[in-house]
């Protein structure tokens, strides 16, 4: 008897690629699940330290098999190459990453360890090309099982058939997803207690920008108040920020000022991590919370000039109507290639068709013009390169800034989004995504008392963090002007040691873990 079950056991660390084919990943003996959720920006990172700590000839690759190109969940199968604390070489691991909605998901539902939509892996068909990500060709596609949140039914734990994710990730931390800004429509707050219960790393540094469209003129210059109070509603006119005297002409240009000078600001939904990055550098939420020192951002249901009008908002077909012509525009947008999408929009006079996050559709109706308007963006600076009718504009100055190329536009002035800048502090708008998992029990809202991810879970976890944001990771991603290595966060295990060739990936300081704390330099 015990022989069989030792050759039992050296079988099931033999599995190929090929008997792979006919079974379920998840019923491959000794086979350890990891699901992390969360924001998609760590995807890229994620993906090359997943594969890096599998064996290659193992590995078999899993998506949604969403018509649309962009993946929302993805996986990869395989077998440990190498030693990794407290996992053993040989070792079956099945890691699926959530990357559907916004950061929120990589902090509520494993703050609460909801049951979640995720891979069905019981039913998926064989894949192929997937234009749109990284992947590009996938062994397998898969439908999805499960409820999220705002469904109905979704505390029904017979009805639920969802996973609860072992870690999440997040744009920032969870001690700034506080109510009543940084919160889905639906949801609630963590509280203390509920965030007590989870242990918050740094991850990696990401920098958020000044996005603007290419009718407000380079020279004008932008400062943080400028900007955060466009944001906040209390200037609604760019003549404001460029014909200070108002008499009729651009004060840095002498440019005659004309066409369509009401803000329109395409910003993010509540709960989206880029928006609660604008909200505490911007608005001083929730940091400046307890002692009212925090303004409230405007926002697409209360603060636009023409109000909301149209049809019952429930299709794409009768959506509610907001007419930007009319004065001050605020358009909440569900995921950061809707903002994109809205600064291109405002800049061609393209109509702009939304399903916001409350569940209704709205059209900006940028069309009721002919000029282009002055529109400006809630955005991080990986959107680089995706730039149509707007650009990145640099602070405390004229000009804009690629971060694509690192080139700042003729005769710019004031303080780049550069990736040195970002290294040296010297950018000051650029967050700490953080990664976090649960340190204690959990009654979730289906019964079911979730345990901390230990043993093979949490070690390979930890690895896999510091292999992608070890420095070196940063010269071959090609995200890497975005976004910098932590000091605390790459040797946040004592796991490398610094290395000053790799301080041309590694910022000069952080805030450990709160974004509400000053920046502390660390060498």
């Amino acid at each position: 008897m015990i022989l069989k079950q030792i050759t039992l056991a050296i079988a099931a660390t033999l599995v190929t690629p090929a008997v792979l084919a006919n079974i379920a990943p998840e019923g491959i003996p000794g086979v350890h699940k990891i699901v992390l959720s969360g924001t998609s920006r760590t995807d890229e990172f994620i993906e090359s330290a997943v594969k890096e700590m599998l064996d290659p000839a193992s590995i078999k690759t899993y998506r949604d098999n969403s018509l649309s190109s962009a993946f929302r969940h993805r996986a990869w199968f395989g077998y440990v190459k190498s030693m990794t604390p407290g996992v053993s070489p040989g070792t079956p691991i099945l890691f699926v990453k959530r990357s559907t909605g916004d950061s929120f998901w990589g902090v509520d539902p494993v703050a609460r360890a909801s049951r979640i939509e995720s891979l069905d892996f019981s039913a998926c068909t064989l894949g192929g090309a997937a234009a749109g990500d990284a992947d590009k060709v996938y062994d397998y596609f898969c439908p999805t099982k499960g409820l999220d949140p705002a469904s109905s039914n979704f505390a029904n734990p017979g009805i639920n058939n969802g996973v609860v994710s072992d870690f999440g990730v997040s744009d920032v931390s969870p001690l700034l997803f506080k109510a009543p800004y940084n919160v889905e429509y639906y949801r609630t707050q963590l509280s203390d207690a509920e965030v007590a219960k989870l242990t918050i790393m740094p991850f990696m540094m990401q920098m958020m920008g000044l996005a603007v469209t290419d009718s407000v003129p380079l020279s004008t210059v932008i400062s943080r108040a400028d900007y955060g109070n466009m944001l906040m509603g209390n200037v609604a006119d760019w003549s404001q920020i460029y014909d200070k005297d108002f008499d009729g002409t651009n004060d840095f240009d002498g440019s005659a000022v004309s066409g369509n000078n009401q803000v329109v600001v395409c910003r993010r939904s509540n709960g989206s991590g880029t928006q609660a990055a604008y909200n505490w550098y911007f608005n001083n939420f929730p940091c400046e919370l307890a002692f009212g020192g925090s303004q409230a951002p405007s926002t697409m249901y209360a603060d636009n000039a023409s109000g909301i009008s149209g049809g019952p908002g429930t299709s794409s077909i009768k959506p509610f109507i907001i007419d930007p012509t009319a004065g001050f525009t605020v358009v909440n947008n569900p995921t950061s290639g809707d903002v994109r999408n809205c600064l291109k929009n405002a800049q061609n006079n393209t109509d702009h068709l939304i399903l916001s996050d409350d569940f209704r559709w709205y059209k900006i109706q940028f069309s009721n013009s002919t000029n282009p308007f002055k529109a400006i963006g809630v955005l991080e600076a990986d959107s680089y390169g995706k730039e149509s009718g707007w650009t990145f504009r640099n602070i405390y100055g004229a000009g804009s800034f690629s971060p694509f190329t690192q080139t700042a536009s003729v005769g710019a002035t004031g303080i780049a989004p550069s990736k040195a800048n970002l290294l040296t502090g010297a950018w000051e708008f650029a967050v700490e995504l953080t990664l976090q998992y649960r340190n204690a029990n959990v009654i979730n809202p289906q019964g079911d008392v979730i345990t901390p991810p230990t043993g093979v879970k949490y070690g390979f976890v930890i690895d896999l963090m510091r292999r992608a944001t070890y420095p070196p990771k940063f010269d071959s991603n090609s995200m890497r002007n975005a976004y910098a290595a932590l000091p605390s966060g790459y040797n946040y295990f004592g796991y490398f040691p610094y290395d000053p060739a790799h301080s041309q990936h590694t910022a000069l300081g952080n805030h450990p873990g709160n974004m509400c704390q000053p920046m502390m330099r660390s060498y």
